[in-house]
């Protein structure tokens, strides 16, 4: 869906119209591309709405769908059991004929045993059937008007009355405010409206099955492997312990004596977007954040994108929060955080062991357990762990090794290979002990004219060493030189050198798109780099994937050399394997390289989607372009003389500040 362009806002600064009269919205991701599904919910939060990311406490939910049972099918596949609310029968007996002559001027038959079938959920009109079957037999026009038309006299604020009802509403009716600049009744776009039911009060199925099916189907249930349940959802393990659904502040948080301290700008500005804020390596809430970080993990492993998304949004709220926090209130003034959140947060202050019940599965569920495990290899992603515990019946590593080990990838054969030595981190010491290395053999292989030292190939760390980390999952390094002759093709002659040293065990990928289109910025249309559509890469600078080994160790006590196979005599190398990733950047567009694998995940995510909002460009780790211009370079860094300054320059040239690598740490 399109926005609607330049949303007037009030005197707070709040855009219009308010959604803060509505109950508790959600929004389904059906039909949606994560983009857009992004503008939606913000056209939402900026404009008050009670937006939250667990549908089971929604009363109101937008959707891009238009039938009544597929609202029902999206809404039980998320968990939630409904039976429609049925409309009153119309009257059969005794309806009373009116002579044409007693009409007034202008009127029209009315049916008494009708209604809209977009009426919102929990209208008394609904639900009265004495609304419908005993009028007043002459009605005048004024009310005869008013009673044909329930719709204009309604709203979204009264749709939902009951706690136990529910709406689904058509994603126009969002478009139409939008476009209106004002609440519209929601009642033209409601699909349905339905009523809780716990699970087991689902509709009895009319068809008739008999004995000898049910008894086969039962022994084929038994000699099957167990398969993943059918509502396997990570909402499951959140409600375990039924917290409160609303957090309610109490007397006694009136009445503490030290006073919460002052909001930061951004929260009292509302700002969304995590590039904006300054988020520490080890902020104040940390534990806390470690716990919403185990259940994002779940939604991760339950391939729950959106609860992803949505606790990636929460977490870095919180870690830009520069206070501890004392009360669940607190929680709910943070841009992307929600009454979630708040209860998740209440129900860790009063836990003994600071702990979530929806956090403890990735611990003590077995399958989770499993999935995690799997997660954990390198080059398996959430989907394929799914498919090696729930398709193919593994549950070990022993499992992979033993019967599907020709059927993995040679990615995932190095990640299962060395799985233990790629958990362990990588110590700051031995991060610049490999950048120097990886430095001193791409001078080797590309010396400067005339020797000059000041002139050489610059190696920059990337990553989580440079936001501070004490231990890093994998080593990130750019290199670059002021002359573009030296950058290109260069990641070849560097990974040629570091082999025959034997630096490198094993080159798991290589690409050379930079090089490919003369080291000039990504253009606007991606497709456009590659003959190849099905070739997908994760990012757009040339690059080498190597598992790195130091090749020099000790042996304090080597064997006596063999007569028979000298070979043999060669210990084998102690030293644990690491994930390096050696990144090649022109300088014309070193800043953007160094800014686009500097940052923790959600900032950089935000930082797009802010560029793109505010600018109308595309940002990548290869340089800037103006979508409104057919994809016109966007020059921002050609006045820094240093990486560092060409950095800054491209974060204050993109509108978000400069913040060094260590404020970037949304987790």
């Amino acid at each position: 869906m399109t926005e609607a362009p330049g949303p007037p806002t009030d005197d707070a600064g709040v855009s219009s119209p308010s959604f803060s009269s509505c109950p508790p919205i959600s929004v389904l991701p059906t039909h949606l591309s994560l983009e857009s599904l992004h503008k939606v919910e913000e056209n939402l939060i900026k404009r008050d709405a009670r937006l939250t990311y667990d549908i089971s406490e929604a009363r109101l939910v937008l959707g891009k769908i238009g039938q009544e049972k597929r609202a029902a099918l999206e809404l039980r596949s998320r968990g939630i059991w409904t039976e429609p609310i049925s409309k009153p029968e119309p009257p059969r007996k005794r309806r009373r004929v009116v002579r044409e002559s007693e009409k007034p001027a202008g009127h029209a038959d009315i049916d008494l045993s009708t209604e809209t079938e977009d009426e919102e959920d929990g209208m008394k009109s609904r639900h009265d059937p004495s609304r419908h079957l005993n009028r007043t037999q002459t009605l005048s026009p004024s009310a005869e008007s008013t009673t044909i038309n329930p719709s204009a006299a309604s709203s979204v604020s009264s749709s939902v009355e009951q706690p136990d009802t529910i709406s689904v509403v058509k994603l126009d009716w969002l478009d139409q405010c939008l476009q209106a600049q004002e609440l519209l009744p929601a009642d033209p776009y409601v699909i349905y409206i339905a009523r809780r039911v716990p699970r087991h009060a689902e509709p009895p199925k009319t068809t008739i099955i008999s004995s000898d099916i049910i008894q086969r189907a039962k022994q084929d249930t038994a000699s099957r492997p167990p398969t993943p349940p059918t509502q396997h959802h990570p909402r499951t393990h959140d409600t375990a312990r039924n917290p409160p659904k609303l957090y309610r502040t109490t007397t006694s948080e009136n009445d503490e004596a030290i006073p919460i301290p002052p909001a930061p700008d951004w929260v009292k500005n509302h700002v969304l977007y995590a590039c904006l804020r300054s988020a520490p390596l080890h902020p104040p809430n940390e534990a806390f954040i470690n716990q919403l970080i185990k259940i994002r993990q779940i939604r991760e492993l339950t391939l729950d994108e959106i609860g992803v998304r949505a606790y990636s949004t929460s977490i870095a709220a919180i870690a830009a929060y520069p206070y501890e926090f004392r009360r669940p209130s607190e929680i709910l003034a943070l841009p992307g955080c929600d009454t979630k959140i708040a209860n998740l947060f209440y129900e860790y202050q009063q836990s003994p062991t600071g702990t979530l019940s929806a956090a403890t599965p990735l611990s003590t569920d077995p399958a989770l357990q499993i999935l995690n495990t799997f997660y954990n290899i390198w080059g398996v992603g959430a989907k394929t762990a799914r498919e090696f515990y729930y398709s193919r019946h593994w549950t070990t590593l022993d499992d992979i090794i033993e019967h599907g080990w020709a059927s993995l990838t040679r990615v995932q054969q190095i990640g299962v290979k060395y799985y233990d030595e790629f958990l362990c981190g990588i110590p700051r010491p031995e991060v610049q002990q490999i950048a120097h290395i990886v430095t001193h053999h791409a001078n080797l292989a590309r010396p400067t004219p005339n020797n000059n030292t000041n002139t050489d190939i610059q190696c920059i760390i990337t990553g989580g060493y440079r936001r501070g980390k004490p231990l890093c999952g994998d080593v990130d390094l750019i290199l670059t030189h002021p002359d573009e002759e030296l950058t290109k093709s260069l990641i070849i002659d560097v990974i040629a050198a570091l082999e025959s040293a034997g630096w490198i065990t094993h080159t798991l990928a290589l690409h050379l798109m930079t090089s490919h289109r003369d080291q000039q910025t990504l253009p606007y249309r991606a497709s456009t780099t590659t003959n190849d559509p099905t070739v997908k890469h994760f990012d757009t600078l040339d690059k080498a994937l190597v598992i790195w080994q130091d090749p020099h160790f000790n042996d304090p006590t080597p064997p006596p050399p063999s007569t028979e196979s000298p070979h043999q005599t060669r210990k084998r190398n102690p030293n644990p394997h690491r994930r390096v990733d050696i990144i090649i950047s022109p300088w014309r567009t070193i800043g953007c390289a160094v800014l686009g694998w500097s940052g923790d995940k959600t900032f950089e995510r935000d930082l797009r989607r802010y560029v793109k909002k505010t600018r109308g460009w595309k940002f990548d780790s290869s340089g800037v372009r103006d979508r409104d211009s057919g994809g016109r370079v966007v020059d921002l860094e050609a006045a820094g003389g240093t990486w560092e300054e060409r950095e800054r320059l491209v974060m204050e040239g993109l509108g978000i500040g400069w913040r060094g690598a260590e404020e970037r740490c949304t987790r």
